[in-house]
């Protein structure tokens, strides 16, 4: 494991010091040049937990922000480093958890469709295809492409790699970028949907 800096690296300290409180003040420009000499560090600790470059470069995002925002809980501006280091390990694994249940949910969503209040169990049923159906469309085609050979085809990462002629690592991004971006399309549906729902449902009640 990389160990992670205790203090600026050599550069001028004073300097620092007065970057760290225009961050703190709220300037983004103190604050890049601030962490600028850490940025190799962070992401390769994010690259190694993540195991792949896009999801890395998502949590230093995520971290960027975050820092950016808490930089004034950090007492000790010589810890900077090692801040940042526990604050993207953190992120890092928050990621990896959150990217297993999407997971768990895709599979979900493919088996059976999003969740929809019951008002008739045939009519539940067509609106969930047409849910699904209606998300996937959507989204761009290389998305759809690889959703339908990962969930439907049933396709294992090697398998799809090799017909589509692409890394595997460029498969596992495209994945997580699919997954997350149809969940999302999913759910700016579902509310419309369910006071559609509702709405016949009082109706029929009448």
């Amino acid at each position: 494991m990389v160990a992670a800096p205790s203090r600026f690296d050599g550069r001028d300290e004073a300097r620092m010091l007065q970057l760290f409180q225009q961050s703190v003040q709220g300037d983004p420009d103190a604050f890049w040049t601030l962490i600028e000499p850490f940025t190799g560090l962070i992401y390769s600790v994010a690259l190694g937990i993540m195991k792949d470059p896009d999801a890395a470069c998502d949590v230093l995002h995520e971290s960027y922000i975050k820092a950016f925002n808490s930089l004034y809980n950090l007492r000790d501006p010589n810890r900077l480093g090692s801040w940042l280091h526990s604050m993207v390990t953190r992120i890092s694994y928050d990621a990896l958890r959150r990217r297993s249940r999407d997971e768990k949910n895709m599979e979900e969503v493919f088996r059976r469709g999003p969740r929809i209040v019951p008002v008739d169990e045939m009519l539940v049923k067509e609106e969930e295809l047409n849910h699904l159906e209606k998300a996937l469309g959507t989204l761009p085609e290389p998305f759809r492409i690889i959703l339908g050979m990962k969930y439907m085809n049933r396709y294992t990462c090697a398998d799809i790699a090799r017909a589509l002629d692409i890394n595997i690592g460029t498969v596992k991004s495209r994945l997580y970028e699919a997954r997350k971006l149809l969940i999302k399309r999913m759910k700016e549906q579902e509310q419309p949907m369910k006071k559609a729902m509702n709405d016949k449902r009082g109706r029929d009640e009448k």
